[in-house]
């Protein structure tokens, strides 16, 4: 991610999967992706850059961009 550091401690996922009944068969329509990071102020252009790419960047959002509709929300934390 642009170098920025993403151990455990920095970069978390919370990530919600919504599952409905479509034409009678269980089918996955929606994925919430909630991202947490910690980083340094002088990252900030980086940070923001990398999020505005990042679904672009995301095999499973390139995979299937058409058939499950994704967002994604980053709330930042500076050290």
């Amino acid at each position: 991610m642009r170098k920025i550091k993403s151990a455990p401690d920095r970069l978390s996922a919370y990530v919600e999967g919504y599952i409905e009944v479509v034409d009678d068969v269980l089918r996955i329509t929606k994925i919430r992706l909630a991202y947490k990071l910690r980083y340094s102020e002088d990252q900030m252009d980086a940070v923001n850059r990398a999020y505005e790419y990042h679904p672009i960047k995301c095999p499973a959002y390139m995979t299937f961009q058409d058939i499950i509709d994704f967002s994604f929300s980053l709330k930042t934390y500076f050290n």
